[in-house]
């Protein structure tokens, strides 16, 4: 593999690539070289999750504790109705 070595990269890239790299979980090397060949059109773009599923679960405790604090909402209130 090669090296490169770049210099003078404005302090908005580096921000930017910094916060990606620490969002992603990489080093901030391999965050640079995904954002290299997707610019380059060498990689396809990283899939946007559109759910909740990196926020992880609940426990079975949880779920009967949470199903008991909302549970006032799931009344309906007839005159309100009519």
């Amino acid at each position: 593999m090669r090296q490169l070595t770049l210099r003078q990269i404005p302090e908005e890239v580096d921000r930017e690539l910094r916060q990606l790299a620490t969002r992603n979980g990489t080093s901030l090397n391999q965050t640079v070289i995904v954002a290299l060949q997707q610019g380059l059109g060498l990689a396809a773009p990283a899939k946007r999750r559109r759910d909740l599923s990196n926020l992880g679960s609940w426990t079975a405790e949880q779920v009967v504790e949470f199903d008991r604090n909302t549970q006032i909402f799931r009344n309906i209130d007839d005159e309100l109705w009519q």
